[in-house]
């Protein structure tokens, strides 16, 4: 093709429409970047053949993918694989994936092992999430292990333990207390180990919170669990049998045997 004329996009000055003669006329054949007109000096009564069209065509759309990348960088840091499913969405070829990665790690405009520990300090420091849980993220982002392992040495046993004791603190002192002590204990326990903590660091915060249990809350706490399961077993026992259905019930909700012969010492004087 010989390139007839050239004209600047109305909607966008930084890309040209390149046009060739066909039958007497200018027929529009592609366009391009600015970047890749002064790449391939593309000035009018250029003649190219089939190879060069498409060579250009290959590096525009490169160019484009690029840019693309460029602004979706440009709101955060990104892992190497978000960037890859970014441009598989935008229907980028394999072989323009790969240059466009390439490129970008080039210019450290993505690098896995620091995104990784930018990653683990941001989580650490502004979300509830425990090293594992993190850990489990950053393996869906598809960072290597070696890179996880390195970033994840900043959340040091020192500061998961020391972010377990405040969260503990914090969930304990403004729990509702129409649970036992224990039964909060252990589900406050289960909730961190989803979070992503360590048993390790979560028994070593145990240490340091303060678990002693106020007599009064827990009296509370059996009244209202245990007026429950009272009304419940009632209608199927009564007597004796009635008596260590609700002893039972209330053993495995935390409650220790003490307190339970009051509860049932006040359902007797009832």
């Amino acid at each position: 093709m010989k390139i007839s004329k050239i004209t600047t996009q109305k909607k966008n000055k930084n890309r040209f429409n390149i046009f060739e003669s066909l039958n007497g006329k200018d027929e529009y054949t592609f366009s391009v970047h600015e970047d890749i007109l002064i790449r391939f000096h593309l000035r009018k009564g250029l003649e190219l053949t089939e190879e060069q069209v498409k060579e250009i065509k290959e590096q525009d759309a490169i160019y484009q993918y690029y840019t693309l990348s460029i602004n979706y960088l440009s709101y955060r840091m990104r892992a190497k694989s978000e960037i890859i499913d970014y441009l598989k969405e935008k229907e980028a070829t394999p072989d323009a994936i790969d240059t466009v990665i390439h490129k970008l790690e080039n210019e450290k405009l993505i690098d896995d092992l620091q995104f990784s520990k930018a990653y683990v300090r941001t989580k650490m420091n502004t979300s509830s999430k425990g090293p594992n849980k993190i850990k489990q993220e950053l393996i869906q982002k598809r960072i290597p292990e070696v890179y996880i392992e390195e970033a994840l040495s900043e959340f040091s046993v020192e500061k998961e333990v020391d972010k377990v004791v405040k969260m503990m603190e914090k969930k304990l002192s403004t729990t509702s207390r129409k649970k036992s002590f224990q039964q909060q204990l252990i589900q406050l326990k289960q909730s961190l180990i989803q979070k992503g903590f360590t048993q390790g660091a979560i028994e070593l915060a145990s240490q340091e919170v303060d678990l002693t249990v106020n007599d009064d809350e827990e009296m509370d706490a059996i009244r209202y669990q245990g007026e429950k399961v009272w009304t419940k077993q009632a209608r199927k026992h009564e007597g004796f049998q009635l008596k260590q259905k609700v002893m039972a019930s209330l053993y495995q909700k935390g409650f220790s045997m003490d307190l339970i012969n009051r509860f049932l010492d006040e359902k007797e004087e009832e």
